[in-house]
């Protein structure tokens, strides 16, 4: 899924010249804030499912990442390890 434009690189005009939109091809939109992030401003969070214990990962963007809004995200079905 290609987006147009990274909510991160938006509000950081040094970030938005550094990158120029190369990132924007492997981006996609964070599964918890809905705002689409390049690659460069993606994150990756692990979790273990509470009923069978397998580890899964998602990428999120920094920001979500940062201020743990994923720990929020499911919080009866995962054990969160990062």
């Amino acid at each position: 899924m290609t987006i147009k434009r990274c909510h991160i690189c938006d509000g950081d005009q040094e970030t938005r010249r550094t990158y120029q939109g190369s990132g924007l091809a492997d981006g996609r939109e964070c599964p918890l804030c809905y705002e689409p992030t390049c690659r460069y401003h993606l994150a990756t969070v692990r979790w273990r499912w509470k009923d069978n214990g397998q580890v899964e990962s998602a990428q999120i963007c920094r920001t979500c990442k940062r201020t743990y809004q994923h720990r929020s995200w499911d919080t009866l079905k995962r054990e969160w390890i990062s």
